[in-house]
């Protein structure tokens, strides 16, 4: 964006580096001062062309709702999205990585570093689907090579061992409960009115979206659409329809512009 709106090419030699290193070197220090000392010139010129457009005020309301935004939900069971999890099928493995992932957690947590420089995802699902019964086994595991010390193998043991000593009962189960409305692939066959609905709610967005000279995303929220579409007010029209968006979280700019394209394609019948 900088070199777009302002014609200035930001060099990029030391954005892979590892910013944890203390102290850091002063070619570093240069070129994180260098990559933001334009980001006040590029704000002021961005504002200057959403005001031309005639944005600003949508970006105004946009700035105001991430700000009063409260914090986001806990994830339920954020062991879940462990890398390479697709892979762990059955209710003693999902288990360990549970056990695993919390572990790691914890100790990442005491450490103050991420996660992934404790132990990664790969180790954790490697250890899960071999289930091994001692150290010796663990450590022939990926990701417990011979740079891995006796104590933190054992701890990782100790909490393989954990896992398997559980009881059936508090063992989780696979998957995760769905909520929402199904994927949209599925809705011809589940609810053809519904199918017929979204279709021209995503058409008349795209015709929208292409008037603004925005991306589709931004107009409206496709999982939004997709919510209204699914399950609509029960009658139909611009004040139920804006209700529906405002519940949803939109911003009244959306409201605005959105509500009518809406209401046009939630009386559509399949």
């Amino acid at each position: 964006m900088v070199e777009g709106v302002l014609g200035f090419v930001l060099e990029k030699g030391h954005s892979a580096v590892d910013w944890s290193t203390r102290p850091l070197p002063e070619p570093w220090l240069r070129y994180a001062a260098l990559d933001v000392e334009l980001l006040v010139d590029l704000r002021d010129a961005l504002e200057k062309e959403l005001d031309r457009q005639g944005k600003l005020e949508w970006a105004l309301q946009e700035f105001d709702a991430i700000a009063s935004a409260p914090p986001a939900e806990p994830r339920k069971d954020p062991w879940r999205r462990t890398s390479g999890m697709h892979k762990v099928r059955r209710r003693r493995q999902l288990a360990v990585v549970r056990e695993l992932w919390q572990t790691r957690d914890r100790i990442a947590q005491r450490r103050d570093v991420s996660p992934g420089k404790v132990l990664s995802d790969t180790a954790i699902v490697e250890a899960a689907l071999a289930l091994p019964g001692n150290v010796h086994v663990l450590a022939g595991l990926n990701g417990f090579g011979h740079r891995m010390g006796r104590r933190q193998l054992e701890q990782w043991q100790a909490a393989v061992d954990r896992a398997k000593a559980l009881p059936d009962s508090a063992l989780p189960q696979p998957g995760q409960p769905v909520t929402g409305p199904p994927p949209p692939r599925a809705w011809a066959d589940k609810d053809p009115a519904a199918a017929a609905r979204l279709s021209a709610a995503r058409a008349g967005v795209t015709a929208l979206a292409e008037r603004l000279t925005m991306p589709q995303e931004n107009v409206i929220s496709p999982d939004t659409v997709r919510r209204i579409c699914w399950e609509p007010p029960a009658s139909v029209d611009e004040e139920s329809v804006g209700a529906a968006l405002a519940g949803h979280g939109a911003r009244p700019w959306q409201i605005e512009l959105v509500t009518p394209v809406l209401v046009d394609a939630l009386s559509v019948r399949g």
